[in-house]
């Protein structure tokens, strides 16, 4: 009784934290689209649609064993996070001819995708059993699935990608944990719980620095371009009238007025 309770405040502090997190990831995917280059939602569609799909085929072929028992269930908690992390990133990997940034772009409206057509199918199937609620909650999870690839991404643009799918896999597992394993063990589902309840207080508080780390890449980016695009700009234009380069300017160097000025000063 315990693990249920316990399992029912987890579900009530993650539709709170999944408001805020929906919130939050909605305004920075706005922000994102003005600092690097757009990308419609529409253009990655399609990744979202093949992620899904990879994410699907890889959950039944792990869960095929165990079709129909308690077992099933504990398996999903395990390879969930796992799967559908690493699903989303596959535009990561497979765009390598790509700029870092338009990758990781493409990677994140490929998560946009991914919640949405997982939102849609549950909402479908929830509705069907009449669970009017849990369906209204997946749409929810949408921005999750954004949050979870934007941890993962903040590690790749920091060097590590793997270091980033497994931080969100756990992240993702944990989320689902709790539910999933109330059908198969109420106490373990209540410890799991109070674990679950601490990777959303992290994920809540990680998903501004995420992509704030994006953004400021990005700028970082765009500054050192410019600044490349200058300095090739000033060895290819050739000096005239004794013209010089100060802070990046073009500054005239007339000598004859230089030299009045110093004669001609008390």
């Amino acid at each position: 009784m315990l693990g249920v309770l316990l399992v029912v405040g987890y579900v009530l502090i993650a539709l709170a934290v999944g408001v805020s997190v929906f919130l939050k990831t909605l305004s920075w995917l706005a922000e994102t689209d003005r600092v690097i280059f757009p990308l419609p939602l529409r253009s990655a569609m399609g990744w979202g649609i093949l992620a899904f799909l990879v994410a699907l085929t890889l959950e039944a072929l792990a869960l095929y064993p165990f079709w129909g028992t308690p077992t099933a269930l504990l398996i999903l908690a395990l390879v969930v996070g796992p799967i559908e992390e690493g699903a989303k990133l596959i535009p990561f990997i497979a765009k390598k001819d790509e700029s870092v940034l338009t990758r990781w772009h493409l990677t994140i409206k490929t998560a946009l995708a991914f919640g949405f057509i997982e939102a849609v199918m549950y909402f479908i199937l929830l509705v069907s059993m009449g669970n009017i609620i849990g369906a209204l909650f997946r749409t929810i999870v949408i921005m999750f699935h954004v949050a979870w690839t934007a941890i993962a991404l903040e590690e790749a643009l920091k060097g590590s990608l793997a270091r980033g799918y497994l931080k969100a896999s756990i992240i993702h597992s944990l989320y689902d944990a709790p539910l999933l394993l109330l059908y198969t063990s109420g106490a373990l589902a209540g410890v799991v719980s109070l674990v679950s309840v601490v990777v959303l207080v992290y994920l809540h508080n990680s998903v501004d620095g995420a992509f704030e780390f994006a953004v400021s890449y990005a700028r970082k980016a765009v500054a050192r371009r410019n600044e490349s695009d200058a300095e090739e700009y000033r060895e290819e234009t050739p000096m005239e009238n004794g013209e010089t380069w100060e802070n990046g300017e073009r500054v005239e160097n007339n000598e004859e007025e230089n030299s009045w000025e110093l004669t001609s000063s008390p």
